[in-house]
């Protein structure tokens, strides 16, 4: 995430140097104008209006607040970044970077700034609804999607955070996808039904809509070891067959260790 901000934050500084050498009306050209789809809530007609007045100078805006958000990320003044968070995501709607990064800064860094459980869950329950606002304008975004999954994975599903069972414990606030998509997946894990409500089993979902099968088999690893996952089986072996020609060395040599512990195949 670090590395993504820098990299935005170096074409800003290019951006402002072109603007003050009174290149300003040759870069605007440069940039793309950004139409802002349908699926996007402008958060007011007078933003609106300042919109599409900036036309195509609003990409050099957008990599200017890149610019100040890795200013105040180096010296961890998370709160102040919010406001040119939810500016950036309207700015640069179709950016996957900008809405994954924003997500990653409401659950990671913003909860970690309150020691009361309660008020975590609720930077946390943030930066789903931020990424599921980013999904709904790019659905099949793999960045989204495996950055959810990751979220569901490491932040709710993992130990590092000392409010992990005060989360896993309220993770019933968070809906289910629709029953349609929910029976798909449970058909396609060869289940009758998913425990939504299992971390690990909600972040191979994202993986999943991501067709990111070293995630999956990561993820599934993880389920088949803390036990009680056998239905998974089949699917686990699917998928390995399926994805082993793209893992390393390294993975296949610890993939097959670890089969070797499972039971055999009817």
């Amino acid at each position: 995430m670090l590395r993504r901000l820098t990299a935005h934050a170096c074409r800003a500084r290019h951006w402002l140097w072109t603007l003050l050498l009174g290149g300003g009306l040759a870069a605007s050209f440069c940039v793309t104008r950004l139409a802002v789809p349908p699926t996007v809530a402008v958060a007011s007609p007078a933003l609106a209006t300042v919109m599409v007045a900036l036309g195509g100078s609003r990409g050099i805006l957008a990599e200017i607040l890149w610019w100040r958000l890795a200013d105040l990320q180096q010296q961890s003044r998370y709160a102040e970044m919010l406001p040119l968070t939810e500016l950036l995501v309207t700015l640069e709607p179709t950016s996957a970077d900008a809405w994954a990064y924003n997500a990653w800064n409401l659950a990671y860094n913003l909860s970690a700034a309150h020691r009361d459980p309660a008020e975590k869950w609720r930077w946390v329950k943030r930066g789903v609804g931020l990424l599921e606002r980013g999904l709904g304008v790019m659905p099949r975004s793999v960045v989204l999607l495996r950055q959810m999954g990751w979220l569901w994975e490491d932040k709710l599903g993992g130990t590092n955070d000392e409010a992990a069972g005060f989360y896993r414990a309220h993770l019933a606030e968070l809906p289910p996808p629709e029953a349609a998509e929910a029976a798909a997946f449970a058909q396609r894990l060869h289940l009758a039904e998913v425990d939504w409500n299992h971390p690990r089993l909600r972040a191979l979902y994202w993986y999943a809509r991501a067709e990111h099968n070293p995630d999956q088999l990561r993820v599934l690893t993880a389920l088949l070891r803390e036990g009680g996952h056998a239905g998974l089986l089949p699917y686990f072996r699917e998928l390995l067959d399926r994805a082993w020609p793209e893992l390393s060395p390294l993975q296949q040599e610890q993939l097959s260790r670890f089969l070797a512990t499972l039971p055999s195949a009817p």
